[in-house]
């Protein structure tokens, strides 16, 4: 397990920052599956038991069950077991990582921190420290997913699909009381719970481990956070380092890749925000930037309930 960065340079000014995905509505209310949701007895794939360490207990294990209509078979499985006491240093290494850089809560979502030398006032080091403390505990749930991808045959495109619904069938739910308005990656998985940058960054974890291009998406206006992917998809992109990135929403279940609701486009400040991780390696540009969603072809929308 790796825990933060000693972060030994500071800048003198201390940031205001509005939190990400407070007071944002969960956007699955606009997302109504046709079908129910999956239980243990409907047939699908089963991926198998992610645990750490290996020795944590089955029986403590959270269970997912979820459907994808876009693959086939479409109904997928999986147990997430992680350790009480991993848990507890996951969340340790949370609380600490807040106190290096200062951070205070402000209230109504809104907080202060001084970001280190070097680290941009986006949070981009932030969500790193974040993924390299969890980076142990998720990496057995990443090999679940390596396999269904290997003995599938699964292509990059499907291989978003499958892990993008995985994480949008986890429940939203504002991370109150924590620092930086984030929960974890191990914990999101852990506590089937988390909101829009949290989820993401979980996201952004999985697809790198298995070698797709992702980078975190944020807009101040909408105080919301989305993943870009860079695969061939139809729909909203933005372009970054030469790259061009479709949008995905990681808080509605069944909002296909590419989709982004057009109120969350006025006004259109999304930005990159970069986070490099372990599997990946450095990145080319680590820089932010500013960018404009634009959409390249007609995209998909998202499938609405039938009406009888």
């Amino acid at each position: 397990m790796n825990r933060g960065k000693t972060f030994a340079f500071y800048v003198i000014l201390s940031l205001l920052v509005t939190g990400c995905c407070c007071n944002f509505p969960d956007l699955s209310a606009f997302l109504v599956p046709d079908e129910p949701e999956p239980t243990d007895a409907t047939p699908g794939v089963d991926l198998g038991l992610a645990a750490f360490p290996s020795t944590a207990s089955e029986a403590s294990a959270t269970k997912y069950a979820w459907r994808d209509q876009k693959l086939e078979p479409s109904v997928y499985r999986t147990r997430y077991a992680l350790g009480t006491d991993e848990q507890a240093a996951v969340n340790e290494a949370h609380l600490e990582l807040a106190k290096r850089v200062k951070f205070r809560d402000k209230g109504n979502g809104n907080f202060v921190w001084t970001p280190p030398r070097g680290c941009d006032a986006k949070m981009q080091c932030i969500f790193e420290s974040l993924a390299e403390d969890s980076q142990d505990e998720i990496d057995p749930l990443a090999t679940r997913f390596k396999t269904r991808v290997r003995e599938a045959k699964l292509d990059a495109t499907q291989t978003v699909e499958l892990v993008m619904s995985y994480v949008q069938s986890i429940p939203y739910e504002i991370p109150k009381d924590r620092p930086f308005g984030l929960l974890p990656p191990a914990l999101v998985a852990a506590q089937k719970k988390g909101d829009c940058d949290s989820k993401s960054l979980l996201l952004h974890m999985l697809l790198d481990s298995l070698g797709i291009d992702s980078v975190m998406l944020t807009s101040d206006a909408h105080r919301h956070s989305m993943l870009g992917v860079a695969i061939p998809a139809q729909g909203t992109k933005i372009t970054y380092d030469g790259r061009s990135y479709t949008f995905v929403e990681t808080t509605a279940k069944n909002a296909p890749i590419g989709w982004i609701s057009k109120d969350l486009l006025k006004p259109n400040d999304w930005i990159v925000v970069p986070v490099p991780l372990r599997h990946r390696g450095a990145a080319s540009s680590t820089s932010t930037i500013t960018g404009k969603a634009t959409e390249e072809v007609p995209g998909p929308k998202p499938r609405k309930k039938t009406q009888k």
